[in-house]
């Protein structure tokens, strides 16, 4: 759904001057006035010569603040002059592009450029770079032809290395602009595109506030989206476009399709009103749009509105795009895209027939690109499951399977080489997710298995396979960690920057501190992205790792149905519950919205949501295999990770309220079964706990919450905690002189923690509050809040035990309890669940984990901890320890609120 190359096809150019005249990114608001002045003033009696250089000046400062007809108009007026070849060939380039539709004007313009690409260098000038450029657009514009366009911007951005003075910064535009295409053929070449970009730019772009930095930013918010980091994408985009109007004026065309990839990144964060928006917005910037252009516009709203779950609506507006199309007798992706999406509705509502037919359209167009191209796997896949759909599985099979071929090892080795789930998610491809379902209807069980282990892959497994690393696993996690935190960094500094806080200094330094990293990793453990590629289980293997009163359960989320899949000891079983569009995506943010709402204290959860949901994961096949089990078992990845299962309303009314599966059930949660066949050497001493910090005054209210939000500059300003002192006393307790330690208070400082021996410890606990990245003034990354150590004020011994200190410590635990808020959250902005403590934990060495899912009141967090670990130590196996605690909080009636899921079900065990 990203329009494709972006700002490739309008804010390509920012085009730079006549021989030098001026830096066209730097001095454009500039430029223009004074050339617009001095070709006012010119008298009837201006030479030729004179008038010639005027007119060049005149259109190299309006193609430099994006007037691009206006240049055009010039020209077409001026023909005759002696015009600077740079002005001529900007000018051609453009009308060739946008403006000319007499073909025997398109022919002499591309006659012009190609003329010009193989004449002689008249360096330093733009003319021959211009000339590749623009011939570069109209073959992917007019001809359709992604890898012809491709070769001429990689022309362009040679001629600009050659041609263009050492220290111009119009060298930055034309390497972004490569990038920006390549993207479509071949990710991995694109990120290196943008990485030459940005060096360029830190070479070559004079001050911060150069717009030159636009393009860096378009291009790492390309690569962001390609990572499936979108909320990075997201927020790079947006400041791109303040960028833009700044620049230019918000009705600027060269912004069209700058808030339109804006509104596809935020249907994919969610925001799906603000979206349609955002994209309906953006009409007031298509003076210059062809109806190609005016098409594709319709067709993104009705894409946004689809997504959205307004699919009547979404329909009339592919109704209009196809109109459009069929009135310019246009052909192409854009063409082809509009006639796979609008069949992805009329399947989705069962009218088959006219789904496969216009789908059939479309893939004779996508038929034309290479089987390993984002947007292929994308339609190819998208076909395969109209034909699943319409109930040819055999067919949906057939056709998915080059997919998979070609594009499986790939995916997964990108996964391996990133360490981030999202990495095999680019473009919003799923392809595995749907492999899950076409085989399943196909009968395949071990091809469905197989694909949706891969499907619901976590961050956690990539921490979880350390260990398996043989010889230095504690080297190995360490190279690891600092890569991640490398690119972290990296990426704080580039937000920071866009945003105007950093500077392009600070990003360099981030930018060789993370090849720095990744180069350590290389050389240190050249294999190993053979440790972290993804291992999938047979079912027979996954089958063996499962005791006789457990079963493993895979609910997957699509947007017309909820297919499940389950794993006994002996058993296999998968089922669907079909649901109205976005249903169940829908249900899943209700709850957690509804238990987020809970916290103040009245009981909002809703029960209904939380029941349908139930009902749908759980259809007949699903509770017939699992009614005799006594454990069930979740993947740490996929949809549902942001809510416990805990919750789940299995009848929603009974004597005098709902039943919860946790009433039945015991539960956890896997990064995945394979961890369960890695041996670990126990720790000789039994337990040590942290926590309790001296901070403010404590509340008057024991029911306060663990990392509740406040307004303040330090963390010294959030409130003691009486019951984690308590809470840590209890819990060493039920220990009794097993070798314990505990340090609380005064004594829970950084330095006290990185100075003793965790290592020696199974049970670690820590009882405080839990910040997520964002909560408290200049806080990246999620943290446990510790003592202040005013005596010895440092970034190490700032009270905050952050997720990447962390991951530096040296742990043997067999168990971790993290009785504070938030713990299961990512590490930062719209991060994977269980991305961000939870796996720094993983990394410093801890097997199993309980964490929280929202902030817990400060009086049920210490019950729940402490009957958790007391009930364990005596033997319980510690999900049924959990659930024993968990119904003892539902059940007392003496405890305010009680009965409310938000009270009770914030914790999950992960093994």
């Amino acid at each position: 759904m990203i329009k494709a190359f972006a700002a490739a096809t309008i804010l390509v150019s920012g085009t730079p001057a006549a021989a030098q005249y001026f830096d066209i990114y730097g001095d454009a608001n500039r430029s223009l006035p004074e050339a617009q002045e001095a070709y006012d003033a010119m008298g009837d009696e201006a030479s030729k010569a004179e008038r010639s250089k005027l007119t060049s000046d005149l259109i190299m400062g309006l193609i430099g603040k994006a007037k691009y007809k206006e240049a055009h108009e010039l020209y077409v007026e001026n023909e005759s002059l002696d015009l600077h070849v740079d002005a001529r060939m900007g000018a051609v380039g453009h009308g060739l592009v946008a403006f000319v539709t007499d073909e025997t004007v398109k022919a002499d313009y591309i006659a012009q450029l190609n003329q010009m690409v193989v004449s002689d260098s008249c360096s330093p000038c733009y003319a021959r770079t211009f000339a590749a450029h623009h011939l570069a657009r109209y073959y992917f514009l007019k001809e359709d032809d992604l890898a012809k366009s491709i070769t001429w911007h990689k022309k362009a951005l040679d001629l600009a290395l050659e041609d263009l003075a050492p220290n111009d910064p119009a060298r930055v535009n034309f390497a972004y602009q490569y990038a920006a295409y390549l993207r479509n053929q071949d990710l991995q070449a694109a990120g290196e595109a943008v990485r030459f970009t940005e060096k360029l730019a830190f070479e070559l772009l004079p001050r911060d506030d150069h717009l030159g930095w636009l393009y860096v930013f378009l291009a790492n918010a390309l690569i962001a989206l390609d990572k499936g980091r979108t909320a990075e994408a997201a927020d790079l985009f947006g400041r791109i476009a303040d960028i833009g109007v700044k620049e230019w004026g918000p009705d600027n065309p060269q912004l069209l399709s700058i808030y339109q990839n804006t509104a596809v990144l935020l249907s994919r964060l969610g925001r799906n009103q603000e979206a349609v928006d955002v994209a309906m917005m953006a009409e007031n910037n298509e003076a210059y749009s062809d109806e190609n252009e005016l098409a594709y516009q319709q067709a993104l709203v009705a894409r946004l509105l689809f997504e959205a779950a307004r699919p009547e609506e979404a329909i009339d507006y592919f109704q209009t795009a196809l109109t459009i199309f069929g009135s310019a007798d246009v052909t192409g992706r854009d063409l082809a895209r509009a006639r796979s999406d609008l069949a992805n509705i009329l399947s989705i509502q069962g009218r088959h027939g006219d789904a496969l037919a216009l789908n059939h359209l479309a893939m004779v167009e996508y038929a034309k690109l290479d089987q390993t191209t984002p947007e292929w796997r994308e339609r190819q896949t998208l076909s395969a499951v109209f034909l699943a759909r319409a109930g040819q599985t055999a067919a949906a099979a057939q056709a998915i399977a080059p997919v998979l071929e070609f594009n499986e090892a790939g995916l997964l080795d990108v996964y391996a080489q990133d360490q981030d789930r999202r990495a095999i998610a680019s473009d919003g491809t799923e392809i595995f997710r749907d492999s899950m379902l076409i085989s399943l209807l196909n009968g395949d069980h071990e091809r469905a298995w197989r694909s949706a282990q891969l499907s619901v892959i976590s961050d956690l497994a990539l921490s979880a396979a350390t260990f398996s690393y043989p010889g230095d696993a504690e080297g190995f996690a360490k190279a690891l960690d600092d890569v991640r935190l490398a690119r972290n960094a990296e990426q704080a500094a580039r937000a920071s920057f866009a945003e105007g806080d950093g500077g392009s200094a600070e990003l360099a330094l981030a930018v060789t501190a993370r090849e720095a990293a990744e180069a350590t990793l290389r050389q240190g453990y050249p294999d190993f992205a053979e440790y972290l590629r993804p291992q999938p289980l047979a079912i027979a293997q996954a089958q063996a790792l499962l005791s006789e009163n457990e079963a493993y359960l895979l609910p997957m989320i699509y947007s017309d149905r909820v297919v499940t899949i389950a794993i006994t000891l002996d058993g296999f079983a998968w089922g669907q519950s079909m649901t109205s569009l976005f249903e169940a995506r829908s249900l899943i943010s209700s709850v957690r919205t509804s238990l987020d709402a809970s916290l103040g204290g009245e009981d909002k959860f809703d029960v209904d949501a939380a029941h349908t949901l139930y009902r749908y994961i759980f259809p007949s096949q699903i509770t017939a295999l699992v009614a005799t089990k006594a454990k069930l078992i979740f993947p740490a990845g996929g949809p549902l990770a942001v809510i416990p299962p805990s919750v789940l309303v299995t009848e929603p009314t009974g004597q005098s309220r709902p039943r919860y599966l946790i009433e039945d059930k015991a539960i956890a949660i896997t990064p995945g079964l394979g961890q369960r066949q890695l041996a670990r050497t126990l720790a000789p001493k039994r337990f040590a706990g942290i926590g309790a910090p001296s901070l403010a005054a404590p509340p008057s209210d024991r029911a306060a919450l663990r990392g509740q939000v406040v307004d303040a500059e330090t963390i010294s300003a959030l409130p003691s905690l009486p019951g984690a002192s308590e809470e840590l006393a209890a819990l060493k307790a039920a220990f009794a002189d097993e070798g314990t330690l505990v340090l609380s208070g005064a004594a829970a400082t950084e330095k006290a923690v990185r100075a003793a021996p965790l290592k020696q410890f199974q049970v670690l606990a820590f009882a405080t509050h839990g910040l997520v990245s964002g909560q408290i003034a200049g806080l990246s990354e999620p943290a446990l809040v510790l003592t202040p150590d005013n005596a010895n004020k440092g970034e190490d011994n700032d009270g905050l035990l952050t997720a990447s200190e962390i991951g530096r410590l040296k742990l043997a635990a067999d168990w971790v309890v993290l009785s504070a808020c938030n713990t299961a959250a990512g590490e930062g902005q719209a991060s994977p669940t269980y991305s961000g403590l939870a796996r720094a934990f993983q990394l410093a060495g801890a097997r199993s984990l309980l964490l929280s899912h929202w902030p817990v009141r400060d009086d049920v967090a210490a019950r729940l901890s402490v009957a958790t670990v007391k009930n364990s130590s005596r033997g319980v196996e510690r999900s049924e320890a959990l659930r024993q605690a968990q119904l003892a909080v539902m059940g007392d009636r003496s405890l305010d609120g009680a009965a409310s899921p938000a009270l009770w079900a914030p914790f999950v065990i992960i093994e």
